[in-house]
């Protein structure tokens, strides 16, 4: 049994602040004062706007925002990119309404996600959230599972890659970039920042509670017929996981820090949750060692281990055979490329699995 003091509840699932830049160690994304919605703002008599933004589809995200007049401390804060934080003064005037228009964002978005941030040709990846997106509406719907996806979508919202879409920009098609090129239209800084808090506090934190109490019940009840919907929502939690550290492993590099990371506090509390994770996922396993050749799916008493029809028992075969002759998922168990493709999932096909040794310093690049 793991122990009790590490408890899947207590993981994070996502970033919930950047530590490297002043503006967001005095601007939380999380709390009672998350994206600064708290302050009364000194609003101006300009009309409210529609913002309309994207990210990784054609779907539209639409914001009302209000002008206002930034105090005078407030002028010499940048954001991540070197524009100032308050070059265009605009912030979403009802967070109460950000959230909701977000959740329906979120709604209708999941497939576009899905369709633009895995790999087809990734038979592991594709086939283990096919089955979870499957078994989410099939044969009856399960909420979990739906919830587990939305979660991994949700998630990606934080990496970035926003842009303005409509015809009010708000002045954002002058914003520079110091860090490289992007033939895109960028979000007004501060209106960026409060999204990110909206995404974190209002959309995130409830989908993390669910999740991972919800997961941490089926782990202990232990009963059998919950190990595959374990296991596909414990491969997407990981995966996640890579995402994230592949985010920033890309963020250091565009911005030439001589790190891998810039945010180990992020990294290492990364780690922490998936050690968690692992450890509950491998006791779940009840000393069965299900993705090993030894392990023999076509005997009677194997299929019962789990309570597996035939298509999913066919399905763990292939992930068996794809983790088993993946010279790639055997080249990265041993290094600390935590950005790599299959360094995080890899772990839950390992037959004798023990918690790797993490770098908690800050890696060269």
């Amino acid at each position: 049994m793991p122990c009790l003091r590490y408890r899947i509840t207590h993981s994070n699932l996502y970033r919930t602040a950047f530590y490297h830049y002043p503006f967001f160690k005095n601007h939380l994304m999380v709390g009672p004062k998350y994206g600064d919605f708290h302050i009364q703002r000194n609003w101006t008599q300009t009309d409210i706007r529609v913002l309309e933004v994207a990210q990784d589809s054609n779907v539209v995200l639409r914001l009302v925002v209000r002008e206002f007049v930034p105090s005078f401390e407030e002028f010499g804060s940048d954001d991540t990119r070197g524009n100032k934080m308050y070059g265009i003064p605009w912030a979403i005037a009802d967070p109460e309404e950000a959230t909701k228009e977000v959740n329906r964002y979120l709604d209708r978005c999941i497939g576009d996600y899905l369709g633009a941030n895995l790999d087809y040709s990734d038979h592991l990846v594709w086939g283990i959230f096919l089955w979870a997106v499957r078994l989410s509406v099939f044969p009856q719907p399960n909420k979990f599972l739906s919830d587990v996806i939305r979660l991994w979508v949700a998630s990606r919202f934080l990496e970035g890659r926003w842009r303005c879409v409509g015809l009010n920009t708000l002045g954002a098609e002058n914003l520079s970039h110091r860090y490289g090129k992007e033939e895109i239209v960028q979000v007004p800084p501060f209106v960026n920042y409060q999204m990110a808090a909206v995404f974190t506090q209002r959309i995130l934190e409830p989908l993390r509670v669910t999740v991972l109490s919800q997961l941490q019940r089926l782990i202990l009840s232990n009963r059998k017929e919950n190990w595959f919907t374990i296991t596909l929502s414990v491969f997407i939690l990981l995966h996640n996981y890579e995402q994230q550290c592949r985010f920033h492993r890309d963020f250091a590099r565009r911005r030439d820090f001589p790190v891998r990371f810039v945010e180990m506090p992020v990294i290492n509390a990364i780690h922490s949750g998936a050690k968690t994770i692992l450890a509950y996922f491998h006791y779940a396993c009840k000393g069965q060692r299900p993705f090993s050749p030894e392990h023999d799916w076509s005997k009677d008493e194997a299929n019962d281990t789990a309570h597996l029809d035939r298509d999913q028992i066919a399905f763990v075969k292939k992930c068996r055979h794809l983790t088993q002759n993946n010279v790639h998922l055997q080249t990265v168990r041993d290094g600390h490329d935590y950005e790599e493709r299959y360094w995080f999932v890899g772990q839950l096909f390992e037959a004798n699995w023990v918690p790797k040794e993490t770098k908690e310093c800050s890696l060269l690049a």
